[in-house]
């Protein structure tokens, strides 16, 4: 059963961690959250993950596409800082924040 920070709080998320476009077009993964509810953890961490996906893309001048950034951000120690500093009050943006800082920390 979900606790009633997840219930009071989950339409907020799912406006946060789906595209900007979903209402126009099929999205992943807000059709991801809608249909299993997973734990605020799983939804901030994957939002994380597009952030970290996003930034890396740039950084290489193409989409390294999720499979790479999954795997980047787990073996690069991102998925480590995040079970570290996640706070699931937090929003995604800050949530990742911290992560890149506990990262740069050691």
């Amino acid at each position: 059963m979900k606790n009633a920070y997840t219930k009071k709080r989950f339409p907020e998320m799912i406006n946060e961690l789906a595209c900007s476009d979903c209402s126009n077009h099929y999205c992943f993964l807000k059709m991801f959250v809608e249909t299993l509810h997973p734990e605020p953890i799983v939804l901030i961490q994957l939002k994380c993950i597009e952030y970290f996906k996003w930034e890396e893309s740039e950084r290489e001048g193409k989409d390294i596409g999720w499979n790479e950034a999954g795997m980047r951000w787990a073996t690069n120690g991102y998925a480590s800082c995040f079970r570290h500093v996640f706070n699931e009050e937090l929003s995604a943006k800050e949530n990742y924040r911290l992560t890149l800082e506990c990262l740069k920390k050691g």
